[in-house]
C-alpha cells in the first residue's frame, strides 16, 4: 500500500519560544503562563508548536522508508483574509479566555456554492449581524462585510441569504501572511523532493483541512493528486492537533484513506468547549469515530518498512513542487 506523510502547517506563525535564557529552539514557551517570557512569537503561536519539530524530523530521518511521498501544507494567507477577526471586529483585544471576542471565537458566515465544486471558486461573507454570536452584553460587535469585490457579500445579503449555505468560522488574529511569518518552523527538515501545499490563499473562504473547505462542500486538488499517485495510506502530523491536523485526518478517512495520526507529533491549541472539555477532547472523539488510528511516535517507529523501500532510509524521489490548494 503506497503511503504519504502529511506534515500539516508546521510553520513559524504557529510556534513560540524559546523562553528567555534557554538556548533550545524546541523549548515550549507559553506566553499565557505567568513567568513564561518568549523570545520569539508566532502571529498565532501554539505553546507546544515548536517542540514537535524534533519528532517530525526523527520520523523522516529514521523512518523515511515508510513513505512514498512527503507533503507539507502551509497556511498562506493574503491580507484581510476571511479568518481574521480584524476583518469582522476591527482591532478587538484577543485572548484565549476572553474578553469577547477571543481567539477561536465562532460566528456564522454565508457562502455561495461554486458550480465547479473547487474551493478557489467559492466565496463567503459576514452578512448576518443579527446572529447570537454578534451580540455581547446587548451590544452588536460584528461589522457586516460589504466588500464589492466579494460576490457573496451581495449575493448572500438580504433575500439572497436563504440561497446561500452557512459556514461556522472560528476567528483568529492576523496570521501566516504571505508577506509575514508563513515560513516553515525553525529547524523543520524540508527537502527539494517534498511537495508544498499552500492553503488559505483565497481571501474569501477558509479551509482547516488540506482536502476541503470548512463547510465540507468544496474540495482542493489534493485528493486527486494522491489518487493519481495511488496513495492509499496517510500519516498525519503537525499543527494544530485539534484544528487543521484533525480536520485533515477526518476528511482523509471520509475519502477512503487509511489514516494514522501521530499524537505526540501534533501540537494542540486546546480551546475550552465545556467544563473540563477542550477542542482536543472533541477532535479526538471525532477522529476515532471516523476510523482514524491515533498512535504514538514509539508505535510509528516500531512499524516495518515495505519491502520495496527497505533499502531506503529517506525519500529519494518526490514531486518537489509547490501547489496552491485554495
Amino acid at each position: 500500500m503506497k503511503t504519504a506523510l502529511l506534515i500539516i502547517d508546521t510553520q513559524k506563525c504557529f510556534t513560540n519560544g524559546p523562553r528567555e535564557g534557554i538556548d533550545d529552539p524546541f523549548d515550549i514557551c507559553d506566553p499565557i503562563v505567568a513567568g513564561d517570557t518568549c523570545q520569539r512569537y508566532g502571529s498565532l503561536g501554539v505553546a507546544t508548536g515548536q517542540s514537535i519539530v524534533p519528532n517530525i524530523n526523527t520520523l523522516r530521518s529514521s523512518k523515511g522508508c515508510l513513505f512514498d511521498e512527503i507533503f507539507l501544507s502551509q497556511d498562506y494567507h493574503p491580507g484581510n483574509h476571511i479568518s481574521f477577526a480584524s476583518r469582522h471586529f476591527g482591532p478587538a483585544p484577543f485572548a484565549p479566555d476572553g474578553p469577547v471576542p477571543y481567539v477561536g471565537y465562532a460566528i456564522d458566515l454565508h457562502c455561495m456554492k461554486a458550480d465547479s465544486g473547487v474551493i478557489s471558486d467559492a466565496h463567503c461573507c459576514l452578512v448576518d449581524a443579527e446572529q447570537p454570536a454578534c451580540t455581547v452584553d446587548g451590544v452588536n460587535i460584528c461589522s457586516v462585510d460589504t466588500d464589492a469585490l466579494n460576490p457573496a457579500c451581495s449575493g448572500c445579503a438580504g433575500e439572497g441569504m436563504s440561497s446561500c449555505h452557512t459556514m461556522p468560522m472560528n476567528l483568529w488574529t492576523d496570521h501566516c501572511l504571505q508577506s509575514g511569518d508563513s515560513d516553515f518552523a525553525t529547524g523543520l527538515e524540508v527537502k527539494e523532493t517534498d511537495t508544498i501545499l499552500q492553503k488559505g490563499t483565497s481571501m474569501n473562504i477558509d479551509a482547516y483541512s488540506v482536502f476541503m473547505d470548512n463547510a465540507k462542500i468544496h474540495k482542493t486538488a489534493l485528493d486527486s493528486m494522491l489518487k493519481e499517485l495511488d496513495i492509499k495510506r496517510l500519516f498525519v502530523v503537525g499543527i494544530a492537533y485539534d484544528f487543521c491536523v484533525s480536520w485533515s485526518a477526518q476528511d482523509a478517512a471520509d475519502l477512503g484513506y487509511e489514516v494514522y495520526m501521530i499524537e505526540d507529533a501534533a501540537a494542540p491549541i486546546s480551546l475550552p468547549v465545556a467544563d473540563g472539555i477542550t477542542t482536543v477532547d472533541t477532535s479526538k472523539e471525532e477522529m476515532l469515530g471516523k476510523g482514524v488510528k491515533l498512535i504514538s511516535m514509539e508505535e510509528a517507529m516500531a512499524m516495518s518498512c515495505p519491502a520495496r523501500r527497505q533499502l531506503k532510509d529517506k525519500v529519494e524521489q518526490g514531486l518537489g513542487k509547490t501547489v496552491q490548494l485554495s
